[in-house]
């Protein structure tokens, strides 16, 4: 009986410790809460929008200003390349994003004076980077703070091709224009200011006037974005022209001087020296007037505006939705300001296909040393995108 006992409690405390050891080994390890990395995968978005905008505003060139004011319609017709593309990375409330535009233009005029036409040439760049933190997140709606940096680049080219044809008759024309203040002046009869005024009066009426005032209209109201890049073409070919006519008369003053010759003598030697140089004088200037004016004058400028701004998204139900942006930088840094909204109605067509119908518009007041670049650009947007 004591072996029968003995032998019930040793299987009874071997199934109870069996009992106690299996408990312990199934008992739940506590563990900390999974992470955002842990618990959500990265998303991946691309997409392509097609900004329809137009421009207005004023684009500025040491000191002379562009009115602009160029619909999309306008746009194409100017249109040689347009490059547009979206992308997003998220996971959990993080996010970064990037957004390049770009945007190639080219316009020409027809003269028709000492330069013949023109072609222009405005290449913008539009590049966008930034941060974003997800603030609320409700099943219908969200919330998002962004950070981030808008870079601009505007590149302008401006080539003149001239009318050598027109040039040399003007050359011959301006010459003999002031063959009389030049002798007179040579033989002392006026003064050197006197001379002056009059070689000025001669190059604002001749020279100026042949390259005329159609170049001045078109590029104060010019048919694509673009700044008054020749502004002041027509002042710098006239102080060059002037610059050129005093060093000609230097040399025939002082080729006159060393014959000693006074009264008539020295008349007759001065008709003989300007007749004899002007010819010369004819043909060096149709050489410094035809450079002038066919060259190619280039402007590129730069800037970065920080800018920080706010996002929303409210999903009506699974297919369509509604989202803004707003952005407000510069702050002195690029711009002194810089703007940007938008506003999209949005349709899932598949689990990872979307579209986006919407406007945007995008603003900023640009000025350093000699550029000023004060545009809005602002029109429909339709954007098609993939979600992974």
């Amino acid at each position: 009986m004591k072996i029968r006992f003995s032998l019930f409690t040793g299987a009874l405390l071997a199934a109870v410790g069996s009992v106690g050891a299996g408990s312990i080994e199934l008992a739940p390890k506590e563990s900390a809460p999974p992470t955002i990395t842990q618990s959500e995968p990265w998303q991946f978005t691309i997409a392509a929008p097609g900004w329809m905008a137009g421009m207005d505003g004023t684009i500025g060139v040491r000191g002379v200003n562009a009115n602009i004011d160029v619909g999309f319609d306008q746009i194409l017709q100017h249109l040689d390349m347009i490059f547009a593309t979206r992308a997003e990375a998220r996971k959990g409330p993080f996010g970064i994003y990037g957004e390049v535009i770009y945007i190639g233009l080219s316009d020409g005029a027809q003269i028709n004076r000492m330069i013949n036409n023109i072609h222009e040439q405005v290449d913008m760049t539009l590049v966008d980077g930034g941060l974003s933190w997800r603030l609320v997140n409700q099943p219908h709606w969200s919330l998002e703070l962004a950070a981030g940096t808008h870079y601009t680049n505007v590149y302008e080219q401006l080539e003149l091709h001239s009318d050598p044809i027109l040039i040399q008759q003007t050359s011959e024309r301006f010459v003999n224009n002031i063959a009389d203040d030049l002798r007179d002046r040579l033989n002392h009869d006026i003064s050197k200011g006197e001379f002056v005024d009059a070689l000025k009066d001669s190059i604002r009426s001749v020279i100026i006037s042949r390259i005329g005032d159609k170049l001045k209209d078109h590029e104060r109201h010019p048919n694509i974005p673009i700044g008054p890049v020749g502004g002041h073409v027509p002042q710098e070919v006239a102080q060059r022209i002037e610059n050129f006519i005093e060093k000609e008369k230097a040399a025939l003053e002082a080729r006159i001087d060393e014959l000693h010759l006074m009264g008539e003598a020295r008349r007759e030697a001065v008709q003989r020296a300007v007749n004899e140089a002007k010819a010369r004088i004819a043909h060096q200037l149709a050489v410094r007037l035809n450079k002038s004016l066919s060259q190619t004058l280039s402007k590129d400028d730069f800037w970065f505006d920080p800018y920080v701004g706010l996002r929303g998204r409210y999903n009506f139900n699974k297919t369509y939705y509604t989202a803004v942006r707003g952005e407000i930088g510069g702050f002195g840094v690029g711009a002194d300001l810089m703007w940007e909204v938008e506003g999209v109605v949005g349709i899932n067509l598949t689990r990872s296909i979307f579209t986006e119908i919407g406007y945007r518009a995008l603003g900023g007041n640009f000025e350093e040393r000699d550029f000023r670049f004060d545009v809005v650009m602002h029109g429909p947007q339709i954007t098609t995108g993939i979600t992974f």
